[in-house]
């Protein structure tokens, strides 16, 4: 195969993920045999974040890549090819890669080296889950379309329906990320919940902070989350 294409695909298949497999596998059916796709999995570096006196964040050590995480990566670019072959994608067409480091600068690396005609990376707009990552890490996409050296596609997944439960929305929002990053300290404000984590293409107003608000104080009362006040601004916090 004398051409490539770079897809990303995360540690689950998710519905933007679909979506990009859908569409690589399309641009495949209709093109030449001399082009292939490369999957690419990246696991993200963990780092070291026990305190210790004179150790700063920038110095934090990354720990090598566990078994589990590379049986998991495997295990997912198993799937991803199944479902290309189940689309009659030939299976000599498909180069699983796995690497390790920060997602947006490994495929965009990963790009350069193999001189990829183009990529295709799955992008939700609005979802929870896209919310959840800008809060923690930013847009693994928006960092991927800055540094690409190739063009970039963006496969947008279906639209989320608005939920009819604004408070179980916005409970189900803030316990995702918690779960998402175990020991980490997080902390919360109604405001910025509320317009973080809002349901897709709606305006946040007084509402939808109430909603938040109310989303909070039942994890609050649950056991899950502390309140704080800081300076006369309510906080809610995992410690």
């Amino acid at each position: 195969m004398n051409k490539l294409i770079l897809l990303g695909v995360g540690l689950e298949l998710s519905p933007s993920t679909q979506q990009a497999l859908g569409l690589a596998s399309e641009l495949l059916e209709h093109s030449s045999e001399d082009l292939g796709l490369v999957l690419l999995h990246v696991i993200p570096i963990p780092y070291d974040m026990t305190p210790a006196w004179g150790k700063s964040l920038a110095a934090a050590r990354p720990f090598p890549p566990t078994t589990q995480d590379r049986l998991q990566a495997e295990h997912v670019l198993q799937q991803a090819r199944r479902v290309l072959q189940q689309r009659g994608i030939a299976p000599q067409r498909i180069l699983p890669l796995q690497r390790v480091g920060v997602p947006a600068d490994e495929i965009a690396r990963a790009a350069r080296e193999l001189d990829a005609q183009f990529i295709v990376i799955g992008s939700h707009r609005n979802s929870l889950a896209q919310g959840i990552r800008r809060v923690m890490m930013g847009s693994t996409s928006r960092r991927v379309l800055r540094l690409a050296p190739c063009p970039v596609l963006l496969a947008i997944a279906p639209g989320v329906a608005h939920p009819g439960n604004l408070v179980a929305w916005y409970k189900e929002a803030v316990t995702h990320t918690l779960d998402e990053h175990p020991g980490s300290l997080l902390v919360f404000t109604a405001c910025d919940v509320a317009q973080v984590f809002a349901p897709p293409d709606r305006t946040v107003g007084s509402k939808e902070v109430d909603a938040a608000t109310r989303a909070l104080e039942a994890l609050v009362h649950g056991g899950v989350l502390c309140r704080h006040r800081v300076k006369g601004e309510v906080r809610y916090s995992n410690d």
